[in-house]
């Protein structure tokens, strides 16, 4: 505001030589914070988040990949971390130049039921980034739950299974239409009753004969 009303004379040099500072400092300011900015730029991963999902209990899910990928080609050194028990990101140290794989696997030993998040760090070179992971762990299957599995039927004009299910055997009380797969579980199965099952194949003739029968007690 002051400079506003200076006249002119000696004086002007005290009204450009604060802006001209100004401007140095500010130039020196936007150069160095636009470096790590840049390097960050130096290096991509895909994909940029990852998820899992697996049954309390059972198998762990499969491996998954993350690519590294950049433009420069000179070697640098790849460094990864993750911050769960459960994760594994491997190898921990590699080097690259313009691409490298990463494997990553999931433990679900000793988890209970619910969702789990954790991240990734990949650090190449100074730069460093970030992988989001989530990995849902359900519950197992109720104890009122029957499921089967039989053998494909390779007739191409197949269109799909009929599962049978009774309390008495030999006598279906209950057809349940399951499409072209080769396993289905049962549900609403009433604790303390004996099931009996069957499955049938369909296509636009009509229906199969009844495979064989199995059984489950459910308590």
């Amino acid at each position: 505001m002051e400079c506003t009303y200076q006249t002119a004379g000696s004086h002007d040099k005290h009204k450009y030589l604060p802006t001209r500072w100004f401007w140095l400092v500010l130039a020196v300011t936007v150069f160095i914070g636009l470096g790590p900015a840049a390097e960050c730029l130096a290096f991509t991963v895909s994909p940029s988040t990852l998820s899992f999902n697996a049954v309390q209990g059972g198998t762990n899910p499969r491996n998954q990949m993350l690519s590294v990928s950049r433009s420069r080609t000179s070697q640098a050194t790849v460094t990864t971390s993750d911050n769960a028990s459960w994760l594994t990101v491997s190898p921990a140290t590699t080097s690259m130049t313009t691409q490298t794989t990463l494997t990553v696997a999931v433990n679900i030993g000793g988890l209970t039921a619910g969702t789990y998040n954790a991240t990734i760090t990949i650090k190449v070179g100074k730069a460093t980034t970030t992988v989001p992971v989530a990995m849902t762990v359900s519950s197992p299957p109720s104890a009122t739950t029957a499921t089967l599995a039989w053998n494909g039927v390779t007739d191409p004009s197949l269109s799909g299974y009929n599962v049978k299910v009774g309390t008495t055997s030999g006598l279906y009380s209950r057809t349940i239409t399951v499409g072209n797969v080769t396993s289905y579980t049962v549900d609403q199965l009433t604790t303390g009753t004996t099931y009996y099952f069957s499955v049938t194949a369909y296509n636009s003739a009509g229906e199969s004969q009844p495979s064989n029968e199995v059984s489950k007690s459910i308590y």
